[in-house]
């Protein structure tokens, strides 16, 4: 890999943009905590669209937050958006940063960088839309494979020591308390086993069905005695695994907090969810994760560090199936996952932690 033109010595403010969505801002923790460990003079502040500002709150290897509203094509062209986003660009402008570290490569996080003014702007390898023309993409290295570790590239090419991934999340005493009290109002006492679930996600083609959900909390609670808990913003997904369900679980669907949510992954003996944003917080919190995966490249995008816990059955999928699109009907790859399989690795996972 070139090394870069400048030395980061030198440099004062540095600017990271990973605005959305949940599960990528996880993936790009590291970085900011590879930067900070490696260069500790300088002032890192993260770019971060409102609803996901609570990812980097008191990140001790972030100094400032700068939250910004969602800005695409849509809010660009909107006159009713115009005053309030480039209200909030010409707050980027005014900070002076020295170099913007764009972990998005969109459109929108290019003109982030853009309008920062920085003299240094560089991206991450997978530039798209007309990122290009605002900021310098970081070649990838030939071993990265994760996400996390493409991510990392950059932090490598200025000149970062990158080791183990580090995934800084801060939960308060506070919402450690109100989550115990969640829990325990829904029969999981303090210190119980239990099995945390993500019955949703973000695309059709990637969501298991609510009935093997429901099947799989069955098998849970009468063969191994573990409770389950339901977590997920999506209330309409968890009324349908309730709706299947004949044995009870703590349904928290729509009442917790990320960072409760965070909390109550940490507390899961393990994690079962579909290719989605929990998996990505539960795997930094190390805890077991078992992600049900349809078409996407679980290699570059599984919970980090747990490849071997992820399901999936890929030789379903058609030549024209990929991450966002299925070519039948109902997706196979992800049907082709079953309640006995996901217990027989819930099995797995825990005797291993048990060892």
């Amino acid at each position: 890999m070139t090394p870069p033109s400048f030395d980061m010595g030198s440099m004062g403010r540095v600017l990271i943009i990973k605005m959305s969505a949940f599960g990528d801002i996880v993936h790009a923790l590291p970085v900011a905590a590879a930067l900070k460990a490696s260069f500790p003079h300088i002032e890192i502040t993260w770019a971060v669209e409102e609803a996901f500002a609570p990812l980097v709150t008191g990140n001790p290897s972030i100094d400032n937050i700068l939250t910004l509203p969602k800005i695409g094509p849509k809010e660009l062209r909107s006159p009713k958006s115009h005053r309030y986003v480039y209200g909030r660009l010409w707050d980027v402008r005014r900070r002076k940063f020295d170099v913007t570290l764009d972990l998005q490569g969109l459109l929108k996080s290019a003109v982030v960088a853009g309008a920062s003014g920085a003299r240094v702007r560089l991206a991450y390898h997978w530039m798209r839309e007309a990122a290009s023309l605002f900021e310098r993409a970081v070649p990838q290295e030939p071993g990265s494979i994760h996400i996390v570790d493409q991510y990392l590239d950059v932090a490598r090419f200025v000149g970062a020591k990158t080791g183990a991934p580090q995934f800084p999340f801060y939960i308060s005493d506070e919402d450690e308390a109100a989550t115990e009290a969640m829990l325990q109002d829904q029969g999981i006492e303090p210190g119980e086993r239990f099995v945390s679930i993500n019955p949703a996600s973000g695309l059709a083609i990637k969501q298991w069905d609510a009935k093997r959900y429901a099947a799989l909390l069955r098998q849970l609670y009468e063969r191994s005695g573990l409770k389950g808990a339901v977590v997920t913003a999506d209330k309409a997904v968890a009324s349908q695994v309730a709706e299947h369900a004949v044995t009870p679980f703590a349904n928290l669907a729509g009442r917790t907090s990320l960072k409760q949510l965070g909390a109550v992954l940490r507390r899961s003996a393990v994690h079962i969810c579909g290719d989605t944003g929990s998996g990505h917080l539960g795997a930094a919190l190390c805890t077991p994760v078992i992600a049900l995966i349809g078409p996407t490249d679980a290699d570059r995008s599984c919970p980090y560090g747990q490849r071997q816990n992820a399901i999936q059955h890929r030789d379903r999928c058609g030549s024209a199936c990929n991450w966002h699109h299925c070519e039948f009907a109902t997706p196979r790859c992800i049907e082709a996952i079953a309640p006995d399989e996901v217990f027989a690795k819930v099995e797995t996972v825990l005797a291993a932690a048990r060892s």
